[in-house]
């Protein structure tokens, strides 16, 4: 009864009656699980990375191509607020519906939440580079060739809603297809689909100039790229809230929309499609043409 069995236990203690197992026997088994539960672990990770990997391979292969839908939502995630700012952004996609169907005030507060989420775009740059370049004095054109402005900056009755809105930019003739170019040397610092400007291109120049370029029918920049002045960014098109070929070109200071025309090089010619003039004598200001 005394006698201790060999399969059950190392150990037996008289006094206790009981026995104590082999803690290295206990190792000899434990080892092949922890070793299958760390090759499960592997294989989950490597799982992980190949799927994110492959998810931002093909994330850089649709932007190179210019194929970045569907567009991008302009309601910023907040930390602070999660549960509102979740609110916000679902009830900014319910609404799209609204815009495919060509809803006057949905596309107006489409155009809304676009100016704010272009504003934080050139205020709130987190590209480094974008801090040291140097402000410039003068744009080059983004076009080649004389600047035909079909649109101007300020007010002007939008086409599409048939109300009159604020222009941020101008409206530049260009075929489809044509190439863009940066109008000074700087820093992208967005680039995406937006359901009003289509796809576009954001940069800084130093810490208070940004430039957009909206409705292009091709992106051909990433995230961070520093480009030169007349480096070739992108291909006009029609996308967005747009009735036809063209280019949109907007100067923002601080986060505010000026009028680009002024901020050109003198050398640079630029004649209008139709007379644009105020009711004060300024031109380029409530010109009536088909683009946005």
């Amino acid at each position: 009864m005394n006698q201790k069995r060999q399969e059950q236990t190392d150990r037996y203690y008289k006094s206790g009656g009981f026995y104590v197992p082999d803690d290295s026997a206990q190792r000899r088994t434990s080892a092949p699980r922890r070793r299958g539960r760390r090759r499960g672990c592997l294989t989950i990770v490597l799982v992980l990375i190949l799927a994110i990997g492959s998810l931002m391979w093909y994330r850089s292969q649709a932007a190179a191509r210019g194929d970045v839908t569907p567009p991008a939502l302009n309601t910023a995630f907040s930390i602070q607020h999660p549960i509102a700012s979740v609110k916000e952004r679902d009830a900014e996609q319910a609404t799209w519906g609204a815009i495919s169907a060509r809803d006057p005030a949905a596309m107006e507060h489409e155009l809304t939440l676009e100016d704010a989420f272009f504003h934080r775009a050139t205020t709130q740059a987190r590209e480094w580079q974008a801090l040291l370049t140097s402000t410039p004095q003068h744009f080059v054109p983004p076009l080649l060739g004389t600047l035909v402005v079909t649109s101007p900056f300020g007010p002007r009755v939008h086409p599409i809603i048939g109300e009159e809105l604020e222009h941020h930019g101008v409206d530049l003739e260009a075929a489809a297809g044509t190439p863009v170019m940066a109008a000074a040397r700087g820093v992208v610092v967005w680039h995406g689909n937006k359901l009003g400007y289509g796809n576009c291109i954001v940069m800084r120049h130093g810490t208070h100039l940004s430039t957009i370029y909206g409705h292009l029918s091709h992106i051909g920049v990433r995230t961070g790229q520093l480009i030169g002045a007349g480096e070739v960014i992108g291909l006009s098109g029609s996308t967005g809230f747009s009735t036809g070929p063209h280019l949109h070109f907007e100067v923002r200071r601080d986060g505010v929309p000026v009028d680009p025309l002024p901020l050109l090089t003198p050398s640079v010619s630029v004649t209008s499609s139709v007379p644009c003039y105020t009711s004060r004598g300024e031109l380029w200001n409530q010109c009536r043409d088909t683009h946005i």
